[in-house]
């Protein structure tokens, strides 16, 4: 009979060793920890589930259309959202806009929210509204009424308008007129500072 190989023989008793020690440890470790403390447990976010479904947005989205006589209306808003308290109406935020006035001569918007009526074609920008024309023109208002069907833009609160050599201010402001025109009218306390350049 031949002599047992101490290599073989190391091996079968680590095949049995190794383990028992590893089931040690296992149960070491579970005998010798902390029982589990609910106020380090990881924080979960309290979340509504129906509220979340309520605020569904969508990012950067772009309202784009041509108005009968050809001149171009652009709306670009940081969120948008459906108004779920009224129908066809979309919620913005961060209302950026360029309405062509004439062929060459545009106006540029800036308001902090805006209220999209899709079916009446109408924009309500509120927040503080800036609005800027090619030529220079700068009207600060806090509410503006934006048609988009045809040209017309409406201030129904004061309005401030600086310029190339005038301030102007007033109690209202409408913009408007036939096609391919464009004819502001004030209303409401009308001052007028004019400083002719040069």
């Amino acid at each position: 009979m031949a002599g047992h190989n101490p290599y073989s023989t190391l091996v079968s008793a680590l095949k049995v060793a190794l383990p028992l020690v590893a089931l040690g440890l296992l149960s070491t470790l579970f005998l010798l920890s902390d029982p589990p403390d609910p106020d380090r447990a990881l924080p979960y976010a309290e979340v509504d589930v129906a509220q979340l479904a309520r605020e569904l947005r969508l990012t950067q989205p772009r309202f784009a259309g041509v108005m009968p006589d050809g001149r171009e209306i652009t709306l670009v808003a940081e969120t948008a959202a459906p108004d779920f308290d009224a129908t066809n109406v979309i919620i913005t935020d961060a209302v950026e806009g360029r309405i062509a006035l004439t062929g060459q001569d545009f106006l540029f918007l800036d308001a902090g929210a805006g209220r999209i009526d899709i079916e009446a074609r109408i924009a309500d920008l509120s927040g503080g509204v800036e609005a800027e024309t090619s030529q220079g023109y700068r009207l600060l208002s806090e509410t503006v009424q934006v048609r988009l069907a045809e040209i017309g833009l409406s201030a129904p609160a004061a309005v401030r308008i600086e310029g190339p050599g005038l301030t102007l201010t007033a109690g209202a402001m409408e913009l408007g007129g036939p096609s391919g025109e464009a004819v502001l009218s004030f209303t409401g306390g009308v001052r007028l500072l004019y400083e002719p350049e040069g």
